[in-house]
């Protein structure tokens, strides 16, 4: 295949979401584990194919007239905003095709990701999700994660089912590159790499170029000297490695990483280890939102001159909320920026988003709108050749070069990375985010 034929991007208004939508928020989940469930796709694999000359599933044409696809987001917690966005601005995407591809039917069916109670994220909920798509015979794409670092846990899954797997906003660094905070990355997330290849990517840039992002603002504001704080979330380990890698490019000085005891209620010793380096700001590379506001409280109150700097698995309101005023200085970075900042396509689609639900868009919906539009591209390319198979849908959307849509111009490489790089720089204050400016630069402008 080549030359993907690519989807208007213009907006026609819709009065309510289509109704090829079906959402499971809820229901039972056994905690079963990623291990586990890949065993058992392997075992069902082999188990049907004995005495058969059937092709893989994922090479076998989707029998009828109906493709499914898969989207998860959290729709509780500090996430449930965001996610709700996302999934309204997918069924949006699929609405302006009417539902349908040539003669196929198009649903959209959405699970949660998070806890039901803590709102937090659910790896059970991720790896049944991703399950249930493996196993529906109408699935051709899965639109997930949206939480940094939870595609770590359906990749693997859709791998070996064959299936194309987009990310909005997973920025985590090991899932498409090789970092050594996480052994094995990223080949440990595709275990049928040798027969189906890589059938994951994202479209929000990655923590290589936040990394990037943070050192250069930081350099802005006149910081030299920098101490990185890690927890146990291990794509925030991969976060500082790429810190520390990228500091002198950027005349930042960033020394061993220091771990917080995620276990304290105080952490005298870590503040007197921080202070003692004499930084000019402290960047927590962690992704646990009650162990860093606590050690920032910590930081503020020994230093308030100190500048500190959140990375992207942290900047929400939520997050903004627990920190408060308590620092003169506290930054952030997010790879989103105001719709304003994007082409006129993201304000057709903020106009018809308004149309549809009633409410102006976030950022995040737009990368869950041009999620939508590139697997719906890719589905319309496979069959223009005849009946879809999951792995025609593979190959036509990694086939395609230049995109075009309401994030700009990008291309996605064959690792599964974009080529955007913009990343916001945001203060937290008095509980909110207030934005400073971006990087590098090209489609927004600092206030």
């Amino acid at each position: 295949m080549s030359g993907a034929k690519r989807l208007n991007g213009g907006s026609r208004h819709i009065e309510s979401p289509p109704v090829l939508v079906e959402t499971h928020p809820r229901g039972a989940v056994r905690d079963t584990s990623p291990a586990t469930i890949l065993v058992l796709l392997v075992v069902a694999a082999i188990a049907g194919g004995c005495g058969s000359d059937a092709p893989p599933v994922d090479e076998q044409p989707i029998a009828g007239s109906r493709l499914s696809v898969y989207a998860s987001a959290p729709l509780h917690g500090p996430g449930r905003d965001a996610g709700e966005a996302i999934l309204r601005a997918q069924r949006l995407a699929l609405a302006q095709d009417s539902g349908r591809i040539g003669r196929y039917r198009v649903r959209l069916v959405t699970l949660d990701a998070a806890r039901p109670f803590t709102g937090g994220l659910d790896p059970a909920k991720v790896s049944l999700n991703a399950r249930r798509a493996a196993r529906d015979p109408h699935a051709v794409a899965y639109l997930g994660e949206v939480r940094t670092g939870a595609s770590a846990i359906s990749i693997p899954i859709l791998n070996e089912a064959g299936m194309l797997e987009v990310s909005p906003l997973d920025t985590a660094l090991g899932l498409t590159t090789h970092t050594v905070a996480i052994t094995g990355s990223p080949v440990r997330y595709y275990p049928n790499a040798k027969r189906v290849g890589r059938t994951f990517a994202r479209l929000v840039p990655s923590d290589r170029v936040q990394a990037d992002a943070l050192l250069a603002f930081m350099q802005q504001g006149g910081v030299k000297r920098v101490v990185v704080l890690i927890d146990e979330d291990a794509p925030g380990q991969a976060l500082a490695d790429a810190v520390r890698d990228a500091a002198r490019g950027h005349g930042v000085t960033v020394g061993p990483a220091e771990p917080v005891d995620v276990h304290a209620k105080e952490h005298r010793d870590l503040i007197t280890a921080v202070l003692a380096r004499h930084p000019d700001a402290v960047l927590y590379a962690g992704a646990m939102r009650d162990v860093a506001a606590r050690v920032w409280r910590e930081l503020a109150a020994a230093d308030p001159q100190l500048k500190l700097f959140a990375p992207n698995a942290l900047a929400d309101a939520s997050f903004a909320a627990r920190v408060g005023g308590t620092a003169a200085g506290t930054y952030a970075t997010r790879p989103l920026l105001p719709l304003g900042t994007y082409p006129p396509a993201a304000r057709r689609f903020a106009r018809a988003f308004a149309v549809a639900y009633g409410d102006a868009p976030p950022p995040e919906a737009l990368f869950g709108y041009e999620s939508m539009r590139a697997v719906l591209s890719a589905i319309r390319m496979a069959e223009r050749d005849g009946a879809v198979s999951r792995r025609d849908v593979v190959q036509a959307f990694f086939e395609e070069g230049q995109r075009d849509g309401v994030l700009g111009p990008y291309r996605l490489d064959a690792r599964g990375d974009t080529s955007l790089r913009d990343w916001g720089l945001y203060r937290m204050t008095d509980g909110r985010l207030q934005r400073q400016g971006a990087f590098p630069g090209s489609s927004a402008r600092g206030d």
